[in-house]
Protein backbone atom coordinates (compact mmCIF):
# COMPACT_ATOMS: atom_id res chain seq x y z
CA UNK A 1 0.00 0.00 0.00
CA UNK A 2 2.68 2.43 0.88
CA UNK A 3 4.66 1.49 -2.29
CA UNK A 4 1.39 2.56 -4.25
CA UNK A 5 1.19 5.77 -2.28
CA UNK A 6 5.15 6.52 -3.34
CA UNK A 7 4.02 5.83 -7.30
CA UNK A 8 0.77 7.23 -6.80
CA UNK A 9 2.79 10.75 -5.66
CA UNK A 10 5.75 9.91 -8.25
CA UNK A 11 2.99 10.41 -10.73
CA UNK A 12 1.95 13.78 -9.77
CA UNK A 13 5.21 15.26 -9.37
CA UNK A 14 5.94 14.48 -12.58
CA UNK A 15 2.89 15.66 -14.39
CA UNK A 16 3.43 18.75 -12.55
CA UNK A 17 6.63 19.26 -13.91
CA UNK A 18 6.21 18.24 -16.98
CA UNK A 19 3.16 20.71 -17.32
CA UNK A 20 5.33 23.43 -15.45
CA UNK A 21 8.15 22.83 -18.13
CA UNK A 22 5.38 23.20 -20.95
CA UNK A 23 3.83 26.50 -19.39
CA UNK A 24 7.32 27.57 -19.24
CA UNK A 25 8.27 26.89 -22.85
CA UNK A 26 5.12 28.82 -24.01
CA UNK A 27 5.93 32.19 -22.09
CA UNK A 28 9.64 32.08 -22.94
CA UNK A 29 10.41 34.88 -24.83
CA UNK A 30 13.04 34.49 -28.06
CA UNK A 31 14.35 35.92 -30.96
CA UNK A 32 12.80 34.59 -34.05
CA UNK A 33 15.16 33.60 -36.94
CA UNK A 34 14.77 35.97 -39.77
CA UNK A 35 13.49 33.33 -42.34
CA UNK A 36 10.51 32.78 -40.07
CA UNK A 37 6.41 34.24 -40.42
CA UNK A 38 6.66 37.82 -40.80
CA UNK A 39 3.57 40.35 -39.71
CA UNK A 40 5.18 43.41 -40.85
CA UNK A 41 8.42 45.21 -42.27
CA UNK A 42 10.30 48.25 -41.46
CA UNK A 43 11.68 50.07 -44.31
CA UNK A 44 14.13 53.29 -43.27
CA UNK A 45 14.03 56.82 -45.46
CA UNK A 46 16.56 58.99 -46.39
CA UNK A 47 14.95 62.14 -47.72
CA UNK A 48 17.30 61.97 -50.52
CA UNK A 49 16.27 60.55 -54.54
CA UNK A 50 19.54 58.49 -54.77
CA UNK A 51 19.11 56.51 -51.83
CA UNK A 52 15.30 56.59 -51.69
CA UNK A 53 15.52 54.76 -54.77
CA UNK A 54 16.78 52.11 -53.06
CA UNK A 55 14.18 52.18 -50.35
CA UNK A 56 11.20 52.31 -52.87
CA UNK A 57 12.99 49.13 -54.82
CA UNK A 58 13.05 47.24 -51.46
CA UNK A 59 9.34 48.51 -50.45
CA UNK A 60 8.47 47.22 -54.07
CA UNK A 61 9.43 43.85 -53.76
CA UNK A 62 8.11 43.80 -50.30
CA UNK A 63 4.67 45.02 -50.21
CA UNK A 64 2.64 42.25 -52.03
CA UNK A 65 4.05 39.60 -49.09
CA UNK A 66 3.71 41.45 -46.14
CA UNK A 67 2.72 44.86 -44.14
CA UNK A 68 5.15 47.50 -44.67
CA UNK A 69 5.61 50.00 -42.49
CA UNK A 70 7.30 53.41 -42.74
CA UNK A 71 8.51 56.22 -40.14
CA UNK A 72 7.85 60.09 -41.08
CA UNK A 73 8.26 62.83 -39.12
CA UNK A 74 6.12 65.43 -41.26
CA UNK A 75 3.14 65.16 -43.09
CA UNK A 76 4.72 66.82 -46.26
CA UNK A 77 7.32 64.26 -46.30
CA UNK A 78 4.82 61.48 -46.41
CA UNK A 79 2.71 63.29 -49.03
CA UNK A 80 5.96 63.22 -51.22
CA UNK A 81 7.17 60.14 -50.84
CA UNK A 82 3.90 58.71 -51.59
CA UNK A 83 3.94 60.21 -54.58
CA UNK A 84 7.16 58.69 -55.76
CA UNK A 85 6.00 55.22 -54.55
CA UNK A 86 2.82 55.51 -56.91
CA UNK A 87 4.87 56.90 -60.16
CA UNK A 88 7.04 53.59 -59.47
CA UNK A 89 3.46 51.35 -59.48
CA UNK A 90 3.53 50.47 -55.58
CA UNK A 91 0.28 50.45 -54.16
CA UNK A 92 0.19 53.01 -51.17
CA UNK A 93 -2.47 52.11 -49.82
CA UNK A 94 -0.98 48.57 -49.24
CA UNK A 95 1.72 51.20 -47.06
CA UNK A 96 1.09 51.65 -43.02
CA UNK A 97 2.82 55.26 -42.25
CA UNK A 98 4.02 55.54 -38.68
CA UNK A 99 4.38 59.06 -37.41
CA UNK A 100 7.51 59.89 -35.04
CA UNK A 101 9.77 62.64 -34.23
CA UNK A 102 12.69 60.98 -35.88
CA UNK A 103 12.94 59.79 -39.45
CA UNK A 104 15.01 56.52 -38.73
CA UNK A 105 16.56 55.53 -41.91
CA UNK A 106 18.75 52.72 -40.35
CA UNK A 107 15.53 51.18 -39.18
CA UNK A 108 17.89 47.67 -38.18
CA UNK A 109 19.86 49.40 -35.48
CA UNK A 110 18.09 51.96 -32.86
CA UNK A 111 15.09 50.68 -34.82
CA UNK A 112 12.86 48.21 -32.77
CA UNK A 113 14.21 44.28 -32.12
CA UNK A 114 11.29 41.79 -31.57
CA UNK A 115 10.94 38.77 -29.37
CA UNK A 116 7.90 36.86 -29.19
CA UNK A 117 6.92 33.58 -27.53
CA UNK A 118 4.81 30.24 -28.81
CA UNK A 119 1.39 32.12 -27.92
CA UNK A 120 2.48 34.84 -30.51
CA UNK A 121 2.98 37.72 -28.12
CA UNK A 122 6.07 39.82 -28.17
CA UNK A 123 8.04 42.25 -27.00
CA UNK A 124 10.77 45.03 -27.58
CA UNK A 125 14.33 44.89 -26.59
CA UNK A 126 15.86 48.01 -26.18
CA UNK A 127 19.61 48.09 -26.30
CA UNK A 128 21.64 50.79 -25.19
CA UNK A 129 22.64 53.20 -28.37
CA UNK A 130 26.03 55.61 -28.82
CA UNK A 131 25.69 55.93 -32.68
CA UNK A 132 27.75 52.68 -33.61
CA UNK A 133 30.50 53.89 -31.38
CA UNK A 134 31.29 56.69 -33.38
CA UNK A 135 31.57 59.17 -30.35
CA UNK A 136 34.12 56.64 -28.78
CA UNK A 137 35.98 57.04 -31.72
CA UNK A 138 36.24 60.78 -32.31
CA UNK A 139 35.93 61.61 -28.50
CA UNK A 140 32.59 63.21 -29.36
CA UNK A 141 29.79 64.10 -27.25
CA UNK A 142 26.24 62.51 -28.56
CA UNK A 143 24.21 65.17 -29.61
CA UNK A 144 20.48 65.40 -28.96
CA UNK A 145 19.23 64.03 -32.29
CA UNK A 146 21.60 60.73 -31.80
CA UNK A 147 19.94 60.62 -28.05
CA UNK A 148 16.38 61.17 -29.98
CA UNK A 149 17.54 58.12 -32.67
CA UNK A 150 18.47 55.82 -30.14
CA UNK A 151 15.17 56.14 -28.28
CA UNK A 152 13.05 55.08 -31.30
CA UNK A 153 12.70 52.06 -30.35
CA UNK A 154 10.67 53.14 -27.10
CA UNK A 155 8.29 55.38 -28.90
CA UNK A 156 7.86 52.38 -31.78
CA UNK A 157 7.13 50.00 -28.76
CA UNK A 158 4.80 52.85 -27.12
CA UNK A 159 2.62 53.21 -30.37
CA UNK A 160 2.52 49.28 -30.84
CA UNK A 161 1.31 48.78 -26.92
CA UNK A 162 4.27 45.99 -27.14
CA UNK A 163 6.56 46.40 -23.45
CA UNK A 164 10.04 46.84 -23.41
CA UNK A 165 12.36 44.74 -22.10
CA UNK A 166 15.89 46.73 -21.45
CA UNK A 167 19.54 46.60 -21.05
CA UNK A 168 22.44 49.17 -20.19
CA UNK A 169 24.91 47.10 -22.57
CA UNK A 170 25.04 48.55 -25.95
CA UNK A 171 24.38 46.49 -29.07
CA UNK A 172 23.02 47.23 -32.94
CA UNK A 173 20.37 44.87 -34.75
CA UNK A 174 22.90 44.41 -37.46
CA UNK A 175 25.16 43.55 -34.91
CA UNK A 176 23.38 40.43 -34.19
CA UNK A 177 22.81 37.57 -35.93
CA UNK A 178 20.23 34.18 -34.56
CA UNK A 179 19.31 30.72 -36.05
CA UNK A 180 15.72 31.27 -33.67
CA UNK A 181 17.00 27.88 -31.67
CA UNK A 182 18.87 29.34 -28.93
CA UNK A 183 22.26 29.95 -30.88
CA UNK A 184 23.18 34.08 -31.26
CA UNK A 185 26.55 35.10 -33.07
CA UNK A 186 28.43 38.32 -32.86
CA UNK A 187 31.72 39.73 -33.04
CA UNK A 188 34.02 40.43 -30.15
CA UNK A 189 35.86 43.30 -31.31
CA UNK A 190 32.60 45.42 -31.94
CA UNK A 191 30.77 44.47 -28.83
CA UNK A 192 33.61 45.27 -26.22
CA UNK A 193 34.03 48.76 -28.30
CA UNK A 194 31.08 49.53 -27.09
CA UNK A 195 30.62 48.84 -24.02
CA UNK A 196 33.94 50.32 -22.16
CA UNK A 197 34.59 48.93 -19.35
CA UNK A 198 32.24 45.55 -19.74
CA UNK A 199 33.91 42.14 -19.68
CA UNK A 200 32.76 40.13 -22.57
CA UNK A 201 31.37 37.46 -20.31
CA UNK A 202 28.94 40.48 -19.00
CA UNK A 203 28.01 41.39 -22.40
CA UNK A 204 27.48 38.19 -23.56
CA UNK A 205 25.27 37.34 -20.06
CA UNK A 206 22.89 40.34 -21.14
CA UNK A 207 22.89 39.06 -25.18
CA UNK A 208 21.74 36.31 -23.91
CA UNK A 209 19.41 37.35 -21.69
CA UNK A 210 16.88 39.79 -23.38
CA UNK A 211 17.21 38.06 -26.69
CA UNK A 212 16.27 34.62 -24.93
CA UNK A 213 19.20 32.55 -26.48
CA UNK A 214 21.13 29.80 -24.67
CA UNK A 215 24.29 29.69 -26.53
CA UNK A 216 26.93 32.49 -28.27
CA UNK A 217 29.33 32.07 -30.84
CA UNK A 218 31.65 34.63 -30.80
CA UNK A 219 33.88 36.07 -34.27
CA UNK A 220 37.15 37.59 -33.13
CA UNK A 221 38.19 40.78 -35.35
CA UNK A 222 36.21 43.10 -37.29
CA UNK A 223 36.38 43.10 -40.71
CA UNK A 224 38.64 46.29 -41.53
CA UNK A 225 36.22 47.29 -44.59
CA UNK A 226 33.23 47.89 -41.87
CA UNK A 227 35.57 49.76 -38.70
CA UNK A 228 35.63 53.44 -37.84
CA UNK A 229 38.69 54.93 -37.01
CA UNK A 230 39.57 58.35 -36.75
CA UNK A 231 42.79 58.09 -39.42
CA UNK A 232 42.89 55.82 -42.87
CA UNK A 233 42.99 52.49 -41.58
CA UNK A 234 46.05 50.82 -44.18
CA UNK A 235 48.10 52.77 -46.50
CA UNK A 236 45.91 55.31 -48.30
CA UNK A 237 42.57 53.27 -48.17
CA UNK A 238 39.76 54.02 -45.35
CA UNK A 239 36.12 52.93 -45.49
CA UNK A 240 32.58 53.78 -44.40
CA UNK A 241 30.48 51.61 -42.44
CA UNK A 242 28.52 50.41 -39.33
CA UNK A 243 32.16 49.60 -37.21
CA UNK A 244 31.80 46.02 -37.04
CA UNK A 245 28.87 44.54 -37.96
CA UNK A 246 28.43 41.05 -38.29
CA UNK A 247 25.70 41.11 -41.32
CA UNK A 248 28.40 42.39 -43.60
CA UNK A 249 30.03 39.31 -43.18
CA UNK A 250 28.30 36.01 -41.93
CA UNK A 251 24.68 35.26 -41.77
CA UNK A 252 22.29 32.67 -40.50
CA UNK A 253 20.06 30.88 -43.13
CA UNK A 254 19.04 27.80 -41.37
CA UNK A 255 18.79 26.51 -38.22
CA UNK A 256 22.18 25.08 -38.85
CA UNK A 257 23.40 26.79 -42.09
CA UNK A 258 25.57 29.26 -42.11
CA UNK A 259 26.96 32.29 -45.07
CA UNK A 260 29.95 33.74 -44.93
CA UNK A 261 31.89 36.14 -47.29
CA UNK A 262 34.61 35.13 -49.15
CA UNK A 263 36.93 37.35 -50.97
CA UNK A 264 38.73 36.12 -54.18
CA UNK A 265 42.46 34.59 -53.96
CA UNK A 266 43.31 36.72 -57.20
CA UNK A 267 42.02 40.16 -55.46
CA UNK A 268 43.03 39.54 -51.92
CA UNK A 269 46.64 41.22 -52.83
CA UNK A 270 44.96 44.19 -55.02
CA UNK A 271 44.21 46.60 -51.84
CA UNK A 272 45.19 46.59 -48.38
CA UNK A 273 41.84 46.06 -46.83
CA UNK A 274 40.97 43.18 -48.87
CA UNK A 275 44.08 41.71 -47.93
CA UNK A 276 43.49 42.17 -44.47
CA UNK A 277 40.00 40.99 -44.14
CA UNK A 278 40.66 38.11 -46.71
CA UNK A 279 42.30 36.37 -43.47
CA UNK A 280 39.83 37.48 -41.05
CA UNK A 281 37.10 35.73 -43.13
CA UNK A 282 39.43 32.93 -42.62
CA UNK A 283 39.66 33.54 -39.23
CA UNK A 284 35.38 33.56 -38.84
CA UNK A 285 35.37 30.03 -40.93
CA UNK A 286 37.96 28.27 -38.85
CA UNK A 287 35.85 29.45 -35.78
CA UNK A 288 32.46 28.48 -37.34
CA UNK A 289 33.92 25.08 -38.08
CA UNK A 290 34.73 24.23 -34.35
CA UNK A 291 31.00 25.68 -33.26
CA UNK A 292 28.03 23.60 -32.55
CA UNK A 293 24.34 24.46 -31.80
CA UNK A 294 22.54 24.56 -28.66
CA UNK A 295 22.52 19.97 -28.97
CA UNK A 296 26.18 19.65 -29.97
CA UNK A 297 25.61 19.78 -34.33
CA UNK A 298 28.04 21.20 -36.06
CA UNK A 299 26.65 24.18 -38.50
CA UNK A 300 27.13 23.30 -42.93
CA UNK A 301 29.22 26.42 -43.70
CA UNK A 302 28.18 28.25 -47.33
CA UNK A 303 30.96 31.00 -48.80
CA UNK A 304 29.56 33.95 -50.53
CA UNK A 305 31.35 36.17 -53.20
CA UNK A 306 32.77 39.58 -52.45
CA UNK A 307 32.50 42.91 -54.70
CA UNK A 308 36.14 43.67 -55.71
CA UNK A 309 36.73 46.93 -53.55
CA UNK A 310 39.03 48.15 -56.20
CA UNK A 311 35.85 48.45 -58.67
CA UNK A 312 34.00 51.03 -56.41
CA UNK A 313 36.46 52.76 -54.49
CA UNK A 314 36.17 56.60 -54.94
CA UNK A 315 39.62 58.39 -55.54
CA UNK A 316 39.59 62.12 -53.97
CA UNK A 317 41.96 64.75 -53.11
CA UNK A 318 42.90 66.05 -49.94
CA UNK A 319 41.94 69.60 -49.64
CA UNK A 320 42.33 71.56 -46.64
CA UNK A 321 38.74 70.92 -45.40
CA UNK A 322 38.78 67.74 -45.90
CA UNK A 323 42.10 67.03 -44.65
CA UNK A 324 40.71 68.19 -41.43
CA UNK A 325 38.99 64.60 -40.63
CA UNK A 326 42.33 62.97 -39.66
CA UNK A 327 44.32 63.27 -36.71
CA UNK A 328 48.06 65.01 -36.51
CA UNK A 329 49.16 61.56 -37.10
CA UNK A 330 48.03 61.39 -40.75
CA UNK A 331 50.67 60.28 -42.82
CA UNK A 332 49.69 62.48 -46.38
CA UNK A 333 49.11 65.61 -47.06
CA UNK A 334 47.18 68.46 -49.11
CA UNK A 335 47.26 67.27 -52.49
CA UNK A 336 47.75 63.96 -51.75
CA UNK A 337 45.39 61.28 -53.61
CA UNK A 338 43.45 58.60 -50.65
CA UNK A 339 40.63 56.16 -51.31
CA UNK A 340 37.28 55.33 -49.83
CA UNK A 341 35.45 51.98 -50.28
CA UNK A 342 32.07 52.38 -49.99
CA UNK A 343 30.14 49.11 -48.08
CA UNK A 344 29.41 46.79 -50.83
CA UNK A 345 28.66 42.96 -49.64
CA UNK A 346 26.36 40.33 -50.80
CA UNK A 347 26.06 39.22 -47.32
CA UNK A 348 23.92 42.42 -46.61
CA UNK A 349 20.79 40.58 -47.91
CA UNK A 350 16.98 40.47 -46.37
CA UNK A 351 14.62 37.60 -45.94
CA UNK A 352 11.54 38.02 -45.92
CA UNK A 353 8.02 36.20 -46.79
CA UNK A 354 8.17 34.57 -50.25
CA UNK A 355 10.79 36.63 -50.94
CA UNK A 356 14.93 37.43 -50.72
CA UNK A 357 15.92 40.81 -51.16
CA UNK A 358 20.06 40.63 -52.20
CA UNK A 359 22.50 43.58 -53.97
CA UNK A 360 23.12 43.35 -57.51
CA UNK A 361 25.88 45.66 -58.41
CA UNK A 362 27.15 45.07 -62.33
CA UNK A 363 26.43 47.72 -65.05
CA UNK A 364 27.81 48.10 -68.46
CA UNK A 365 31.86 49.49 -67.66
CA UNK A 366 32.29 47.14 -65.19
CA UNK A 367 34.88 43.87 -64.92
CA UNK A 368 32.47 40.94 -66.46
CA UNK A 369 33.91 38.94 -62.98
CA UNK A 370 31.34 41.67 -61.16
CA UNK A 371 28.43 40.16 -63.35
CA UNK A 372 29.58 36.46 -62.58
CA UNK A 373 29.26 37.29 -58.77
CA UNK A 374 25.92 38.91 -59.02
CA UNK A 375 24.43 35.49 -60.43
CA UNK A 376 26.87 33.20 -58.10
CA UNK A 377 24.97 35.39 -55.01
CA UNK A 378 21.88 34.91 -56.83
CA UNK A 379 21.98 31.39 -57.08
CA UNK A 380 23.28 30.47 -54.12
CA UNK A 381 20.66 32.08 -52.07
CA UNK A 382 18.25 30.36 -54.65
CA UNK A 383 20.10 27.19 -53.72
CA UNK A 384 19.26 27.65 -49.96
CA UNK A 385 15.22 29.45 -50.22
CA UNK A 386 13.85 27.21 -53.09
CA UNK A 387 10.74 28.21 -52.19
CA UNK A 388 11.40 32.12 -51.82
CA UNK A 389 11.88 34.86 -55.11
CA UNK A 390 14.99 35.97 -55.01
CA UNK A 391 14.89 40.09 -56.08
CA UNK A 392 18.39 42.26 -56.46
CA UNK A 393 18.67 45.55 -56.14
CA UNK A 394 21.33 48.08 -56.55
CA UNK A 395 22.17 49.19 -52.79
CA UNK A 396 25.30 51.06 -53.87
CA UNK A 397 23.47 54.54 -53.18
CA UNK A 398 22.96 53.26 -49.33
CA UNK A 399 26.42 51.84 -49.55
CA UNK A 400 28.62 54.64 -49.68
CA UNK A 401 26.77 55.80 -46.29
CA UNK A 402 27.62 52.65 -44.75
CA UNK A 403 24.68 50.25 -44.98
CA UNK A 404 22.82 48.28 -47.04
CA UNK A 405 19.20 45.97 -47.63
CA UNK A 406 19.42 44.43 -44.27
CA UNK A 407 20.02 47.81 -42.28
CA UNK A 408 17.61 49.88 -43.78
CA UNK A 409 14.74 46.89 -42.95
CA UNK A 410 13.74 45.45 -39.75
CA UNK A 411 11.27 42.69 -39.47
CA UNK A 412 8.68 42.05 -37.37
CA UNK A 413 7.69 38.38 -36.22
CA UNK A 414 4.07 37.55 -37.05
Amino acid sequence: MLIKGYLLLSIFFLQFFSLFAQKQQVNHFYMPAEWEPQQAVWVGLFGNPGRDTVSAAIIKALHHNVQVRLNYSYEYDKKRNNKFFHSLEIDTTKLQWIEDSVNNSWVRDPGPLFIKNKMGKQKIIDFAWIQYGHHLVYKKKMNTLDIETGRSDIRIATKLNLPVISTPIVAEGGGIETNGEGVLMSIEETALQRNTGKTLQEIETEYLRVTGCKKMIWLKRMLLHDKTVPDLLIENWSSTGANGHIDEAVRFVGTNTIVVAQIDEEERNSNPISNVDYEILEEYCATLKKATDVNGKPFKIIRMPAPDLNVFARSYVLTTSSIKRFSEKFPFKIGDTVKTVPAVSYMNFFISNNVVLIAKYWKEGMPLKEKEKDETAKNILAGIFPDRKIIPINPLPVNYLGGGIHCITQQQPK
